[in-house]
């Protein structure tokens, strides 16, 4: 039990720093109002296949 939990406690810091960090969801440019929409990393279906598709920005 105590080496569960000695486990744990070493593992956890590590997952928490491991987790993928969300960038800020507004991008604001000085020349114009360009604002950019943070679009979160998902799963779509192309050609009958998922593809994982990574988080980016889009106008």
């Amino acid at each position: 039990m105590k080496r569960m939990l000695a486990g744990v406690l070493v593992a956890l810091p590590l997952f928490i720093t491991a987790m993928p960090k969300q960038a800020s969801a507004l991008v604001i440019d000085l020349g114009g109002h360009h604002h950019q929409r943070w679009i979160p990393g998902h799963w779509e279906r192309i050609h009958h296949h998922k593809v994982w598709i990574r988080g980016h920005y889009q106008r």
